[in-house]
């Protein structure tokens, strides 16, 4: 029996496993908010496009895509973000927990993230078009990989419980 709790545990603790736009991460499971005429743009399992506003309202906003992590891990993708407004007017970036990370707003930027997240944090990425005219923002998001709970971790569990009810006994 300590054989097999002792491989579950290795199985478990290996690590959390990696996800693209697919399974918990498909798009069904991710909360949009797209003012105005702002979009995401599929292109799943392969990556994504947060794109802007650029209604003539000469109201800044936020176009927002997010979803809870599911497990402790690396919140990792590539991006490049071009704009048709004037530089400066729309800015891209990623958020966590409601803090917004700039990653540019000029238009041609590009690059890797790559950070640690834990289990409920709040997870992803926005456009902020700051006068809702003139062009929009891009932000395009591919080779995203999102922590996901390792597959012998419940099992794991489960095998702690029955060991744990055979030494009552």
């Amino acid at each position: 029996m300590k054989k097999i709790i002792t491989t579950a545990a290795v199985l478990a603790v290996a690590g959390a496993a990696n996800a693209d736009f697919s399974g918990y991460y498909a798009p069904a499971g991710w909360t949009e908010v797209t003012p105005y005429d702002s979009a995401i743009i599929w292109n799943a399992p392969g990556g994504v496009t947060v794109q802007g506003v650029d209604s003539g309202t000469w109201y800044g906003s936020f176009t927002t895509l997010t979803i809870v992590a599911p497990a402790n891990g690396l919140f990792q993708f590539d991006w490049y973000y071009y704009t048709t407004d004037s530089p400066g007017y729309d800015e891209g970036g990623y958020i966590i927990n409601n803090t917004y990370y700039y990653l540019d707003g000029y238009g041609g930027g590009s690059g890797t993230v790559s950070v640690n997240v834990n289990a409920g944090d709040t997870i992803g990425w926005y456009v902020n078009d700051y006068d809702g005219c003139c062009g929009a923002g891009f932000l395009e998001v591919t080779n995203f990989t999102g922590p996901i709970p390792a597959p012998g971790a419940l099992a794991l569990i489960g095998l702690a419980g029955l060991t744990a009810r055979r030494r009552r006994r």
